[in-house]
């Protein structure tokens, strides 16, 4: 508990510190699908996936909020001490070449205490403009914990000279979209129902 509280503090630190200049960097233009489009306790942030820089973005849009964002190997492996930056400010360690599935566990447990989550299910950083498909393990944290989903697009348009437009959209249950059991062609199809509400987004933008 005493650790919980000062990672909150530090975190809360790295906001302060950083709000005016990632408000100058990203300069988000932000739509909201409807009043319900807010970030509550117990939610997952589920976001498709544009750059390094999208978790600095949301940490900034949702300024008052405490979120813990899995995060992939390749960021821990830059160092030791970026490495426990990651995990004062909260960072859930997601090993993509293991089959170490604590991450969900570890999720759920945040969720069940009624903190948030945010999940970018791609995994990793679009190929030649080309995403990639969302990942069932976000589907296993919202079904285990029965947690709401808040879906987020944003454009990744991001540096000085640019604007970031991000759409909150309606939060949402999975559990409400079952059909039947919970195997691996069902978890799947689930997965992409999340991801097809999330990229629904995008027509907000346009």
């Amino acid at each position: 508990m005493k650790q919980k509280k000062v990672n909150k503090i530090f975190l809360g630190f790295v906001k302060l510190t950083g709000a005016i200049p990632a408000l100058i960097f990203f300069k988000p233009k932000v739509y909201r699908v409807s009043k319900n489009s807010k970030l509550k306790k117990g939610m997952i942030l589920v976001s498709n996936h544009k750059s390094l820089m999208d978790f600095v973005l949301y940490l900034i849009l949702f300024f008052g909020k405490t979120i813990r964002f899995l995060m992939a190997e390749v960021l821990f492996n830059k160092g030791k001490l970026f490495a426990n930056f990651l995990f004062a400010i909260g960072g859930i360690y997601v090993n993509r070449d293991a089959c170490d599935l604590s991450f969900m566990n570890e999720s759920v447990e945040e969720l069940e205490k009624n903190g948030n989550v945010a999940v970018f299910p791609e995994g990793r950083l679009p190929v030649g403009g080309k995403s990639f498909p969302f990942k069932a393990g976000v589907t296993y944290i919202a079904t285990k914990s029965g947690a709401q989903i808040l879906p987020v697009y944003t454009d990744g348009n991001y540096g000085l000279f640019k604007r970031a437009r991000v759409v909150i959209g309606e939060p949402f249950n999975i559990t409400d979209y079952i059909e039947g059991e919970l195997n691996e062609k069902e978890y799947e199809r689930l997965t992409l129902i999340i991801r097809e509400k999330t990229y629904a987004l995008r027509e907000y933008i346009k």
